[in-house]
């Protein structure tokens, strides 16, 4: 029994899925027969609309005259039947699949689906063409709906195909451009609508021809702008006679008919600061060149790291400050960011939706987001990528959607690192502009909006452009700036540019400021208004430059320069040379200084000598002269301490101001204790008169803290008499730690009675040996202690109850071996909240005392290199902190 043999077979419906179905948009199915046209060695296209405002396609059943069309010309290479019928009509055939390279042009086209764009503009299809070898032309009828039956058994090679031949008097009586070669296009019943009329408040029709001005758009952004690229004139025309009118009316910037030219990276050269790359020498050197408002920075030829996965590639990229995209959206009627971003190029065409708007296929913002500052996103620039590609390295998928993502395509746009060859030239334009120099930023107070306005009304020119920075300021920076910018291995670079100016100018600049400072330096010098100190600052500071100037001429010297180039090195090594020739002279005046300075004091000492031996002679006879006065000086020593003893029995009239604030703390001391006396007494007499009852128990602790009062002020008084002062005040080395314990046990606590607990927690701290004022200490402790009475006081009135105990605590802490913390805390009444920040002001008491208490112990601190604050977080009461410092 044979065996049946299985095979593909083509429906008629492939013609849906590879025409209308596939090709969903216009421009694109435009821009398809286009590239076909650019495979074919056209040198123009041209693009006529016909029949839009008047036409019955609605009206007949196939077409007319009068039917809406689409004619496509080009004077390519033409077609003739063995053409037709082995190549245009055989499905999916792509002529680059054979020959990638033809015509002295890269073939655009890919897929072999292209001509298919026919069926998505319309319903029928007339092919005209001609080779140069051809005597007649050939014309091609295709009625699409043929192909569009609903028969599974039908198979698309069962349409036969009308054909016949044209004379050449015949194809001129269509009006058609095509001459002895080329191929036409003749699309019959437009399946969309391209224009749109209405009527205006006039009542005039009108017609919206914005689809028109989208579609130059379209094809001006898909169209290699870089002819010198691709080494070929090619053009594409837009022709629509009916819509002449309508044109006119539109500004520049939306007119649709006429040549599609893509020149707006021309018109930012010279508004932008641009970066262009390129691949050259067979793929085998990278040459870039940044440029400033068209003047070229730098330019280097370096070897291609990315051979041969990239051997014929260009990157153009323009950073737009907010003048030159002010600029863009004069020049263009968009704003840069509504056009797009960096463009892909493969073989004269643009790749989609590479660089739309919105979509960042390089992850440029992404990276922007990660740097900050230090990477541009975006917004802030334009550009494109070209790419000849003979071997089919940049696959572009059939959906176009973009390019396969292999090698190649790493080594074109990997952002790691910035390793790969787009990243790279990138990061060169982004050390010029971001890193840190920031000298394209418009003033502060110019607002962006304003400027805008002003450029895109023509009211602000070129000229009239103002920066943040001044140009010589910034073209310093830039020439200081320039190895950084380049970043390149010695060994990858076989030449290199920088531009001249920019070296001569800083010279010159370095070289007159130099030259003024030296003529001064030999004038003063004649005129003895220099020292060897001002000259060895001098001195030190050309060393600093000539080590500056090696370390310049050293980065420059690891390249091999251009010429140019070459000229502003050498006159950076001759400043170099100069610098030294005027150091060497600036030491010989040293030297010279040096020697008359040591002439000078042998001198001075022969003299010093003469004059010490006469004055031996004076020193005697001036002896006899102070024995006599001797006994005068005792005299008046004795008059001298007899005027002090009166001074101290003259204690507050006599004493030092500083001496005085130390006698008002002792006044203070005793103020505060009469007004603790008054206190009892007032709350006694009170209860007396009110018939509050006292009980003996708390009469006899009335007069028990009555005694402890008259006693204090009796001890305090010791310290009065001007002479126990002096001492006691005096400054001393003791331990601080020691001492306060010792005070607050021995002195303070006996004097508090059972009434208040009072504990000393010294946390066994090492002894903290400085100098102070033992009078001071024992003022801030009583002080202290005081206040804490009357505030247990004050909420034992307040609570009303006699089981309230009051407590005094007082802890020492170490922070370091230089500080010692002594916490004074209480669990009396606190400090209100609305007073915490008042209880420092001087003068400021809420009692009847005498209101000098904490701003005299912040002064007494301040002088001790200590601090007395509030621990405002301490609620059980209140809680003093005062932290010491040690002092020599």
């Amino acid at each position: 029994m044979s065996k049946e043999k299985l095979h593909f077979k083509t429906n008629i419906q492939i013609k849906n899925i590879i025409g209308k179905d596939l090709i969903n948009d216009d421009n694109i199915a435009i821009l398809e027969l286009v590239k076909n046209a650019f495979d074919a060695d056209a040198k123009k296209v041209k693009v006529t609309f016909k029949n839009l405002k008047d036409n019955d396609d609605l009206i007949i059943e196939e077409f007319s005259e009068n039917t809406s069309r689409i004619i496509i010309e080009d004077n390519g290479v033409g077609m003739n039947f063995t053409d037709i019928q082995n190549k245009w009509l055989n499905i999916a055939y792509s002529e680059k699949k054979e020959n990638n390279h033809q015509y002295n042009r890269m073939m655009a086209g890919a897929k072999g689906v292209g001509r298919f764009s026919c069926d998505r503009l319309g319903e029928y299809l007339n092919l005209y063409t001609k080779t140069n070898d051809d005597n007649e032309f050939l014309k091609l009828s295709i009625d699409w709906k043929l192909f569009e039956v609903n028969d599974i058994g039908k198979e698309i090679n069962e349409i036969i195909l009308d054909y016949t031949y044209l004379s050449k008097n015949e194809i001129d009586a269509l009006d058609f451009e095509i001459s002895d070669h080329g191929v036409v296009l003749e699309v019959i019943k437009l399946r969309s609508q391209w224009v749109y009329p209405s009527t205006n408040k006039e009542g005039n029709l009108v017609w919206d021809t914005e689809k028109f001005t989208n579609l130059k758009k379209y094809l001006e952004k898909l169209i290699n702008p870089n002819q010198a690229f691709e080494k070929n004139d090619f053009g594409i025309v837009i022709s629509a006679p009916e819509f002449e009118y309508e044109n006119d009316l539109l500004p520049n910037h939306e007119k649709f008919l006429g040549s599609v030219e893509n020149t707006i990276f021309e018109k930012l050269d010279f508004q932008s600061t641009s970066i262009e790359s390129s691949i050259i020498e067979d793929g085998k050197v990278i040459y870039t060149e940044l440029k400033d408002k068209g003047e070229t920075i730098f330019w280097i030829k370096e070897l291609n790291e990315y051979f041969p996965l990239i051997k014929n590639a260009a990157i153009t990229l323009y950073y737009l400050n907010p003048y030159a995209k002010a600029f863009f959206t004069k020049q263009t009627g968009i704003r840069s960011v509504d056009y797009g971003s960096i463009f892909l190029f493969i073989n004269g065409f643009r790749v989609s939706p590479y660089g739309e708007v919105g979509n960042d296929w390089l992850g440029i913002d992404q990276r922007k987001a990660q740097g900050f500052a230090r990477f541009i996103g975006l917004r802030e620039f334009v550009g494109r990528i070209e790419i000849l590609d003979n071997n089919n390295d940049f696959q572009i998928v059939s959906s176009r959607e973009g390019i396969v993502r292999n090698e190649n395509y790493k080594a074109l746009t990997l952002r790691e690192d910035n390793k790969s060859y787009f990243f790279k030239t990138l990061r060169r334009l982004e050390r010029y502009v971001v890193d840190g120099l920031d000298w394209d930023s418009i003033p502060l107070d110019h607002k962006i909006s304003d400027i805008e306005k002003k450029i895109i009304s023509g009211e602000t020119k070129e000229g009239d452009l103002i920066f943040r920075e001044e140009e010589d300021v910034k073209r310093r920076r830039v020439y200081e700036s320039i190895h950084n910018i380049i970043n390149a291995r010695a060994d990858t670079v076989l030449e290199i540019y920088i531009n001249q100016d920019l070296i001569i100018e800083k010279i010159q600049i370095e070289k007159e400021n130099s030259e003024k400072e030296f003529e001064r330096i030999l004038e003063d010098f004649e005129k003895h208004k220099i020292d060897i100190d001002s000259l060895n600052k001098i001195l030190l500071r050309k060393a600093e430059q000539d080590k500056e100037l090696e370390k310049e001429l050293n980065n420059l010297n690891r390249y091999n320069v251009n010429e140019a180039t070459s000229k502003g090195i050498l006159q950076l090594q001759l400043y170099k040379n100069q610098n030294q020739e005027q150091a060497n002279i600036i030491l010989k005046l040293r030297k010279d200084l040096e020697e008359a300075e040591l002439r000078k004091k042998v001198a001075e000492e022969k003299s010093k000598k003469a004059i010490d031996e006469a004055n031996f002679a004076k020193d005697e006879i001036a002896k006899a002269k102070r024995d006599a006065e001797k006994a005068k000086a005792e005299a008046h020593k004795a008059k001298t301490e007899l005027h002090e003893t009166r001074s101290q029995n003259l204690f507050l009239k006599s004493v030092k101001s500083q001496d005085f604030d130390d006698i008002v703390n002792l006044m203070h001391l005793i103020g505060i204790s009469t007004g603790t006396i008054q206190n009892y007494i007032k709350g006694t007499v009170y209860r007396l008169d009110n018939n509050i009852e006292i009980s003996n128990k708390q009469l006899k602790d009335v007069f028990s803290n009555l005694n402890f009062e008259l006693n204090k002020i009796y001890s305090i008084s010791k310290f009065a008499t001007k002479a126990n002062f002096k001492v006691e005040s005096k400054d001393s080395y003791l331990d601080l730690k020691s001492f306060i314990e010792e005070y607050l046990i021995n002195i303070s606590k006996p004097f508090l009675g059972s009434s208040i607990d009072f504990v000393v927690y010294d946390n066994n701290l090492k002894d903290f040996v400085t100098k102070f004022k033992p009078l001071e200490i024992t003022i801030i402790l009583d002080n202290l202690i005081s206040n804490s009475k009357k505030a247990i006081s004050a909420k034992k009135l307040k609570q009303l109850s006699n089981d309230f105990k009051g407590k005094i605590e007082v802890e020492f802490e170490s922070i370091d071996a230089e500080t010692l913390l002594l916490k004074f805390r209480d669990n009396g009444i606190g400090v209100p909240k609305e007073l915490q920040e008042k209880i420092f002001e001087y003068g400021f008491t809420t009692t009847d005392g005498s209101g000098l208490g904490l701003t005299h112990l912040e002064e007494i601190l301040e002088k001790m290199n200590a601090k007395l604050e509030l621990n405002k977080d301490y609620t059980n009461g209140a809680e003093f902190i005062i932290t010491f410092g040690k002092n020599n």
